[in-house]
């Protein structure tokens, strides 16, 4: 954990909903303020909220959950839905926050906050949205965007002879990094490394991966940002990925129908995107998405353009806190815990 969050007060434990585990941190404990629960995107860990959350801490009980098929949490291959991620979350919920929170979630996991928005509303005060793929991920609409090739590379991890992750990095991401012109940096706003010092990690990667096998791979002379990338991409589940290209994440999910149960406030963070030659969306969704969106949830609804990359939190985490402290106090969110007004458990 970062130095940081443990001198904040942050702490890591595990969670058990009864099926799988869940890694998570929570604190500070001497926060009075009402509870932030983050939720990351594919393939990293809750440690993608780790430079916004020492930011967030004086005002807010702040708690960031690893998702099954990632990090620590419980590989279930076969089993990754939204709906049974919903429940893992309903549960983490009820018996660990113990009252309503402020559910923010990013890429997937902000898919995966609307799903508790809808199904779960006595657990859930409000939501940010931080560039959610909504009707983008689902299937077949997910071949319109060039994440598709990602999450297909990335399912090839999971295969027996598929390389695993020294291999994603070294056929798929090298290249994709090395031909990514500045503009076209939706993911990160970071300049990638030289292609000679990618390919000098790619054999570190094979290296560290043989020594310490199904450990989290690690590299002290990286950047903090790209050490949170590479550590949760290299303790994930391909399996959560070929879920998306075969389209059994979303079984028995439909995003408008659940987006038309939200009646709570919600916050959208839409970062960058843009067409590519082929016309596939390179980003999470269009402002055509967004109002599509906008048009189906009933809540207060307030919209925020971030010029930054896909990865909100780890590309612009003071900004994102200052948008979300002020749309907290702006819709009257900020009240203190009750320990008399907890939620029933069922």
């Amino acid at each position: 954990m970062d130095k940081k969050l443990q001198r904040v007060g942050f702490k890591e434990d595990d969670f058990y909903t009864g099926e799988v585990t869940l890694n998570y941190v929570a604190g500070p404990p001497s926060s009075k303020g009402p509870p932030l629960v983050f939720i990351h995107g594919q393939t990293v860990t809750w440690e993608e909220y780790t430079f916004i959350m020492p930011i967030l801490s004086s005002d807010f009980t702040v708690y960031a959950v690893t998702q099954r098929g990632h990090g620590k949490s419980s590989f279930t291959p076969g089993q990754y839905t939204f709906n049974a991620l919903g429940k893992d979350m309903t549960a983490f919920l009820r018996e660990v926050v113990r009252e309503p929170a402020i559910i923010i979630g990013n890429s997937s996991g902000g898919v995966l906050t609307c799903w508790l928005a809808a199904n779960a509303k006595e657990y859930v005060k409000a939501i940010v949205l931080e560039d959610p793929p909504l009707f983008r991920c689902d299937y077949p609409n997910i071949m319109t965007t060039s994440v598709y090739d990602v999450w297909a590379a990335l399912s090839r991890t999971s295969e027996p002879d598929g390389g695993g992750f020294a291999a994603f990095f070294r056929e798929f991401l090298i290249p994709a990094m090395t031909k990514t012109k500045a503009d076209d940096r939706v993911m990160s706003s970071e300049k990638p490394p030289p292609k000679f010092l990618l390919h000098l990690v790619s054999r570190l990667i094979t290296l560290q991966q043989k020594r310490h096998p199904g450990k989290p791979v690690d590299f002290s002379f990286m950047p903090s940002t790209r050490r949170i990338m590479i550590r949760g991409m290299s303790q994930f589940d391909g399996n959560f990925s070929r879920a998306f290209v075969d389209g059994s994440m979303g079984e028995d999910f439909d995003h408008a129908a659940t987006l038309a149960r939200i009646d709570v406030p919600v916050l959208f963070l839409h970062a960058r995107y843009f067409l590519m030659k082929d016309d596939r969306l390179m980003g999470a969704l269009t402002d055509e998405d967004v109002e599509r969106v906008r048009g189906l949830v009933k809540g207060p609804w307030k919209y925020v353009k971030m010029d930054c990359g896909h990865a909100i939190a780890i590309d612009a985490p003071e900004q994102e806190a200052q948008e979300i402290k002020s749309w907290v106090h702006e819709q009257g969110l900020a009240g203190g815990k009750d320990k008399n007004n907890h939620v029933n458990s069922v």
